[in-house]
């Protein structure tokens, strides 16, 4: 009974239609015995998914699969993935950031930014300086020995973006560069 009270609130809530079109769309899997009996009785096999309805998920599951990838290889470094992800995004700017971009970047809360820097400190991967206009800030900043580790982090990544795109030709690659880039920007203004 308790069950039931539960799907009837959901339904109620517009949420069995959210599951039922995902189990319609995103989990249909044809057989191919099916397949083929579809094609012997001369009817036409259910259409795919629509791709626009499915490209979000593509785009997570990929982003999720690249991260998870590096992730693995990063894992003799000694370094957490956030940890990587830290220096990866202090180096690309430069090798300074104050704590609070270092959380946006990373999409941490603050808390969690200061718990993390922490841990980078006593490991001797960066160090805090006073932000000159504002004491209340502080800078975080890469240590000569997170630059060398930046070196292998860098080759890391660098080999498994050429094997994600050892399938491209170099038109393919930049036409992706291309449309995600307005897909971002898009999404951005929408955003805004």
């Amino acid at each position: 009974m308790r069950g039931r009270s539960r799907h009837a609130q959901l339904k109620k809530r517009g949420a069995f239609r959210i599951i039922v079109r995902m189990r319609n769309t995103h989990m249909h899997i044809e057989s191919a015995p099916r397949r083929a009996a579809t094609a012997a009785r001369g009817t036409r096999p259910p259409s795919p998914p629509d791709r626009l309805e499915s490209l979000g998920i593509l785009i997570a599951g990929l982003s999720k699969a690249w991260r998870e990838e590096l992730d693995r290889r990063l894992r003799p470094l000694g370094l957490t993935r956030v940890q990587w992800q830290a220096l990866l995004g202090l180096s690309r700017s430069g090798g300074r950031l104050v704590q609070r971009e270092l959380s946006d970047y990373l999409e941490i809360g603050a808390p969690a930014t200061v718990a993390l820097v922490d841990r980078m400190e006593r490991d001797g991967l960066v160090t805090r300086s006073a932000v000159p206009d504002d004491r209340r800030r502080n800078a975080v900043v890469l240590t000569p020995k997170a630059r060398r580790l930046l070196a292998s982090i860098e080759s890391a990544a660098g080999k498994l973006r050429r094997e994600v795109m050892s399938g491209l030709t170099r038109e393919e690659v930049d036409t992706l560069f291309t449309l995600l880039g307005k897909a971002k920007q898009r999404i951005d203004a929408i955003r805004t």
